[in-house]
């Protein structure tokens, strides 16, 4: 135990505020109460301690810090009672103070010597706070938090009261952390004039705003109080839980700053853990494109090894090729001395070697079972790095785990964002790809490209498979229905114009209810589109416009124009139901058709890769493209084609049964035709960046497009048949050996009675560019 005066911080500013004194009465009387309920063997030495005290004193109040070195007895005496007698003095960090000020008269070895220099007597660390500067002001916070406590008997929460220091370690370099416990039990508040009274709905708000130091200060200033007595400081090192709390505290604040500040301030904890300066430290998340390693440049810069690499030029091989190796057989490495020879197995110990490393330790991270990462630990000097030092680091592997990972999810954010920016929504037959091109347009850019191109997504030899299924004949059922809908809109608007001609006599009304007739019986027949455009014309300038004045002039009428307003709304209206009718039978089968393609396409999936890709019309059409190119990693063999196209003709069937039966619950009796285009050639495809979609590639593969466009509504040559026919699979080719392999497939589904015993072959009409169409036609079972 030491016992002379060092005064923490000799110029504490504000220090004047305060009427502080030595004094040990609220001690002895602390020691008197407890007397009284004492019945054990304690009992005698409470006795003992109180007498001794009474007479060393001699009535004594007060005592300066200076005069402590003559009552060593006393001190002891206050040790023993305080702390276990067993207890080891050397194992704590104690020692009492003038009360609310740092003045230290007596405490444990190792109290002085954290604050001290032994040689010289004088104050060796700084107290300092979170900002790292220098504390020069008593702690408000605590001081007013005792205050009300013991005169108001009020808990204040200040957010800034916990006291915790940091001290610099002057031989290791590193910072370590103390919780400061102050025991306030033996300090007597003597408030210098009548107290006043506090308002404590007040004080919360305040609290609650941050401004109660402010409000206290006003109303029960410092200077009205004197503080006696002694306090009893206690001081836990806190390093390790403090750290962990900084890193969680970093992983839990995304927006405080960016990725490089999360691993620099975990890196600083971490060296504050290991308590060397000397050590240094590596986070390093394992990042992967399509499942396998990738090199970037952005995240390695935290790496030990990356360092070392970039410096000698082979950064990116280096590590790939540990990464390659490490990911196979993740384990904990350690090497305590790197010498030579180097292992060929541990060939990376070479570039470290070359950079100056003496030691090297290598700790996989894992999270929720999947490796995250790895934290490097090296060191420069000899004999720093040991066993010991990776055990400790065990502790906050979990919390780095989270911190590899969200590094981790960020990246493929980042490589999802270009996608969407620069491509459509992709499936994942191709999503590798799309991977790719954004990994090397990523790459680019923090190689310090100004201007990095995003390159062309491109597939090689795949075999297309063209497929549709037509609303038959959707475009006059939309003009037959636009017609029912507008007989019924002008035989209410006639009626209305009439009632309301009988009653105000207008030569106005009689002029619409004229025109009204005249467009009545245009629309008997069929009407060109510049007559739809001026029927819309005179129906919302001249019939609206028309009622809306007489409604807003002459409320009287509202009674006979709110029948037609409410027939030409176009949610409930009479005059809008025949299209409501054919919209909803559309949107029907168009859900129908998508069902089965999308429940169908998830099961091929699984078989071996394709693309798929529909579009809307009046009825849904689709590309498929299957090939090597699209799937490199497994083998393509022409199984997987004969396989897709049995399923897009047994699928045409399934859709052709399924709409024939949705007809008795739709509004819209519509029929639907299917139709395929085989072409036996594999092709060349691109995905074109400003239409967001794959397009055939070259000259030679264009004619596959030119065709496929064209097909839809052709004729039977010689007759005006159209090929495509309710209740029927039509079937295009160029040639009969491509025929050949889908009439065997017909036959197979003959025979299991979905299609009907009734194929026609079938020579089609001349194109525009376009010449020697064959095809097959055959009936689908739709019972």
């Amino acid at each position: 135990m030491q016992n002379f005066v060092l005064n923490i911080a000799e110029k504490l500013e504000g220090a004047e505020l305060l009427d502080s004194r030595l004094s040990f009465r609220r001690f002895v009387e602390f020691l008197k109460e407890r007397k009284m309920r004492e019945n054990t063997m304690k009992l005698k030495y409470f006795e003992f301690v109180i007498s001794h005290f009474e007479h060393r004193l001699a009535g004594k109040e007060t005592i300066m810090a200076e005069e402590m070195s003559g009552y060593g007895d006393l001190l002891e005496l206050i040790y023993s009672l305080l702390f276990p007698a067993i207890e080891d003095e050397r194992d704590n960090l104690w020692a009492l103070s003038v009360p609310m000020r740092p003045v230290i008269f007596y405490g444990t070895d190792r109290f002085y010597d954290l604050l001290r220099d032994p040689q010289t007597g004088e104050p060796r660390a700084s107290l300092i706070n979170k900002k790292n500067e220098a504390r020069k002001s008593i702690n408000l916070e605590f001081t007013y938090s005792f205050l009300i406590k013991r005169l108001y008997d009020f808990d204040a929460y200040f957010p800034a009261g916990t006291i915790i220091h940091s001290f610099m370690d002057e031989t290791t370099g590193v910072s370590n952390y103390y919780r400061l416990n102050v025991d306030t039990r033996f300090i007597d508040i003597i408030p210098k004039e009548p107290l006043p009274k506090l308002d404590l709905e007040a004080l919360e708000k305040h609290l609650h705003e941050g401004t109660a130091i402010d409000f206290l200060w006003t109303v029960i200033p410092l200077t009205m109080f004197r503080f006696e007595g002694f306090s009893a400081i206690t001081v836990t090192d806190i390093t390790t839980e403090y750290l962990m709390e900084s890193i969680k505290n970093t992983i839990l604040k995304p927006d405080c700053c960016d990725g490089h500040t999360h691993y620099d301030l975990a890196i600083r904890s971490l060296r504050a853990l290991a308590g060397k300066d000397s050590v240094d430290f590596g986070l390093v998340p394992f990042l992967r494109v399509n499942g396998k390693p990738v090199f970037s440049a952005e995240v390695c810069c935290h790496s030990v090894l990356a360092e070392a690499a970039i410096q000698q030029g082979e950064a990116e091989e280096t590590y790939l090729s540990m990464t390659e190796k490490y990911y196979r057989d993740p384990k904990p490495l350690f090497y305590e001395h790197i010498t030579e020879p180097v292992q060929d197995d541990a060939f990376f110990l070479k570039t470290l070697q070359r950079n100056g490393v003496k030691s090297y330790a290598l700790l996989p991270v894992w999270y929720n079972a999947q490796l995250a990462g790895v934290l490097e630990v090296s060191s420069r000097k000899e004999g720093v790095l040991d066993q010991s030092l990776l055990y400790k680091l065990d502790i906050v592997l979990p919390l780095l785990a989270q911190l590899l990972q969200k590094n981790i999810d960020e990246f493929d954010a980042s490589l999802k964002n270009i996608i969407k920016e620069n491509f459509t929504s992709i499936q994942p037959a191709v999503e590798w790809k799309f991977n790719e091109a954004a990994w090397h347009y990523l790459k680019e850019q923090q190689w310090g490209e100004q201007r990095p191109v995003i390159e062309t997504i491109y597939f090689e030899n795949v075999y297309p498979l063209y497929g549709a299924i037509d609303i038959r004949n959707s475009t006059v059922e939309r003009n037959n229905a636009l017609r029912r809908d507008l007989e019924s809109q002008f035989e209410i608007l006639i009626f209305t114009l009439t009632n309301l001609q009988k009653q105000f006599g207008m030569g106005l009304l009689e002029e619409l209810i004229f025109q009204c007739r005249k467009w009545q019986q245009a629309i008997s027949g069929m009407l060109t589109t510049a007559e739809e455009m001026e029927l819309n014309t005179f129906l919302k300038e001249k019939v609206d416009i028309f009622f809306n004045h007489f409604s807003n002039s002459r409320p009287e009428t509202a009674a006979i124009i709110e029948p037609y307003l409410q027939a030409v709304d176009e949610e409930r209206g009479v005059a809008f139901k025949a299209r409501r009718d054919l919209e909803l039978s559309i949107q029907t089968i168009n859900k129908t058709i998508n069902r089965q393609l999308e429940t169908a396409m998830g099961e091929l999936q699984k078989t071996y890769p394709s693309y798929f890709e529909k579009f809307r019309t009046d009825g849904v059409e689709y590309d498929i493209y299957i090939g090597g190119s699209i799937a490199p990693d497994k083998v393509f063999d022409q199984l997987y084609l004969r396989n897709l196209r049995l399923w897009q003709l047994s699928s045409m069937a399934s859709i052709a049964a399924a709409t024939h039966a949705l007809l008795p619950q739709m509004p819209g009796k519509l029929v639907t035709t299917h139709l395929i285009f085989v072409h036996s050639n594999p092709i060349d495809i691109s995905f074109r960046k400003d239409e967001r979609r794959f397009d055939v590639e070259g000259g030679y593969n264009i004619r596959y497009q030119v065709v496929k466009k064209r097909v839809d509504k052709v004729h039977i040559r010689d007759s005006n048949e159209r090929l495509t026919q309710p209740g029927k699979i039509a079937v295009i080719y160029f040639n009969e050996k491509e025929a050949e392999e889908y009439l065997g497939y017909v036959k197979y589904l003959q025979e299991k009675g979905v299609l009907n015993n009734d194929l026609e072959h079938l020579e089609l009409e001349e194109l525009q560019g376009v010449s020697g169409l064959r095809a097959f036609r055959v009936g689908v079972t739709l019972d």
